[in-house]
């Protein structure tokens, strides 16, 4: 019934190209706007540059200059006009940073050995994050990564730096909250959370949520001899709905059971996600709350404990 032949072809689609902006505006940074045109799938994509454009942007209804830094609460409007393609615009409100509440943290599978460039921790980890909710409608992403050490780049990047943390592998299927947009069908059919850290609070409005978090490969490797403080930075941002909404759309297009009927004709197509007024591109914006994990004392207690059973 699924028999067929197939030919290539090159379609005759009308299409008109419109302008496309996009921009993650992030409280206390400068706002940084991309403007292209829209083109069909099979054009090259170097021909979407835009030359004549001019890009405005508003706070608050007040247009700002380049030097302006958003704040959080300010109504962005971001307006890009251009003599051949016409105008543009977008508009977001900068949410207010939902700060971290509570942070716990252990590690387990611990193991410790010395080579040629010092030592090696090698351990899992597991943090459990705390959230106190705010009784708006909000929107989450969380990220993570290791602060560098304070030593130029070239020893930092060399085959064997001094001193290296790496903490990677996160769990996602481990909490259950990133894996909210996907349905039941989706699972059945091997949809899955991998990447995705985006998550609403439709689950615990107004409540406080604890995000469980677990690293499979973590690893220290390095001297004691003046190491630097061993830092891990959790990331909770808090985001605009059309950052949501496009993240969402990016997971469905990349890993959704939809998207491939449609590939195979068995269903109508997913329409690519936009909040701009011409249909092409998204205007996003996050303010962000931190919190540091400091491994350097569970660090040198672990390779001093190793020594000491060791010599």
């Amino acid at each position: 019934m699924l028999a067929g032949c197939e030919e290539v072809f090159t379609p005759d689609m009308p299409h008109t190209p419109v302008l496309c902006v996009n921009s993650l505006v992030s409280a206390g940074k400068p706002v940084e706007v991309s403007v292209s045109k829209s083109r069909l799938y099979t054009d090259p994509a170097d021909k979407s540059e835009v030359k004549d454009a001019v890009v405005n942007i508003y706070a608050n209804g007040q247009l700002q200059l380049d030097s302006y830094t958003p704040k959080e609460g300010d109504e962005i409007r971001i307006v890009a006009q251009s003599s051949t393609l016409g105008m543009a615009n977008a508009e977001v409100n900068v949410p207010k940073a939902v700060p971290i509440h509570k942070v716990n943290w252990e590690t387990h599978d611990v193991n410790c050995w010395q080579n040629d460039y010092g030592y090696t921790v090698q351990f899992k980890l597991k943090v459990q994050i705390t959230i106190s909710d705010p009784t708006e409608e909000n929107y989450y992403k969380f990220s993570s990564k290791v602060d560098e050490a304070d030593i130029d780049d070239e020893t930092l990047y060399s085959p064997h730096p001094p001193y290296q943390l790496i903490i990677s592998e996160l769990q996602y299927d481990l909490e259950p909250i990133f894996s909210e947009h996907i349905g039941v069908f989706e699972s059945i059919m091997g949809g899955d959370a991998y990447g995705f850290t985006f998550f609403s609070d439709r689950q615990f409005a107004g409540r406080a949520y604890t995000l469980n978090l677990q690293y499979n490969n973590c690893w220290f490797q390095g001297t004691l001899d003046e190491m630097p403080d061993c830092k891990f930075t959790l990331t909770l941002n808090s985001i605009s709905p059309s950052y949501y909404n496009w993240a969402n759309y990016v997971w469905q297009r990349d890993n959704g059971t939809l998207t491939e009927l449609s590939d195979y004709g068995f269903g109508d197509p997913i329409w690519g996600y936009s909040n701009c007024t011409s249909g092409a591109g998204v205007v996003a914006a996050q303010s962000s709350a931190e919190y540091a994990i400091n491994f350097t004392d569970f660090i040198e207690e672990t390779i001093t404990n190793y020594k000491n059973n060791n010599q």
